[in-house]
């Protein structure tokens, strides 16, 4: 689940970066420069506090406000800005797409040319161009690096307007790393898969997240099964869960509960699902 703490990071950092640009929307500014401010700093906290119960703006939104500011600020007073400058490297090394990264280089290489005029040199000119595309450069290598970042939380799975599931693929790739955890910590882990008609998806995902805890992580299967990794201290604690948390669940569904193991196979366990007859399966042991 690496993915999804670095995502976690990834929104601190973003909420972090909110609460400085509305710090500093409170010092002395035009009344423009002070509105996009706090319009940037507030777009950036939404994006930021989005994840999985809270509506969001798409991850792409972030690198987008962040670019809106500095070019704003860059181009109406370069005077007073002009070392915001540095932060286009911090907005090319955010997770974005292709077209939306070659279209900020074009606004980052705008901003430049507004600020060059205010060093006194040619030579003060090129030194500060050679040093933003170096940023740039090293920006553009941090955003390779969290491409595949993106692409996971791009391929969550909306079944409502303010809830978010992870997709199958991103189970399977779950599932060996918390089974590897378990064993390392001791901890007791469960698969849980639950089928249900595709109507009843909806209301059955909302209680199943609200059941879950916060680093536990819910998950759509296919279309009429969703999945969640679930985590206790032991066997004794997961028999209370699972009880509780099959009373919480709205009716009809069809549930299978397995314990984490290395010879787990989610293809295996799905199609077992589907030629369950019983509403409950739990297995304790996977063989």
């Amino acid at each position: 689940m690496e993915s999804k703490f670095k995502e976690g990071l990834y929104r601190l950092t973003l909420l972090l970066t909110a609460s400085t640009v509305l710090l500093l929307a409170l010092m002395p500014h035009s009344a423009p420069a002070r509105v996009i401010l706090v319009l940037s700093g507030l777009g950036m906290g939404s994006v930021g506090l989005g994840y999985r119960r809270l509506p969001a703006l798409p991850d792409s939104a972030a690198p987008i406000f962040l670019a809106v500011l500095l070019t704003t600020l860059l181009w109406l007073t370069p005077e007073q800005h002009a070392m915001w400058l540095w932060g286009w490297a911090a907005v090319i090394a955010m997770p974005q797409p292709v077209l939306l990264l070659l279209l900020h280089s074009l606004l980052a290489a705008s901003c430049l040319w507004q600020v060059m005029h205010l060093t006194d040199t040619t030579a003060e000119s090129l030194l500060t161009g050679l040093l933003l595309v170096a940023l740039l450069l090293l920006g553009l290598a941090r955003q390779l690096g969290l491409s595949t970042l993106w692409r996971g939380v791009s391929s969550r799975t909306r079944l409502m307007e303010h809830l978010l599931l992870w997709s199958g693929a991103q189970l399977k790739i779950d599932l060996s790393l918390e089974t590897t955890r378990c064993e390392r910590e001791g901890s007791h882990g469960e698969l849980l898969l639950l089928r249900s008609p595709s109507n009843c998806q909806p209301a059955l995902a909302e209680a199943l997240v609200a059941s879950t805890r916060s680093y536990e992580s819910c998950y759509q299967a296919d279309g009429q099964t969703l999945a969640a990794l679930l985590i206790n201290r032991n066997a004794k604690e997961a028999t209370l869960r699972r009880n509780t948390l099959l009373a919480s669940l709205p009716s009809p569904f069809q549930a299978r509960f397995i314990t984490l193991a290395p010879a787990l196979s989610l293809d295996t366990q799905m199609a077992a699902l589907e030629r369950q007859e019983k509403p409950v399966v739990v297995l304790e042991e996977n063989k």
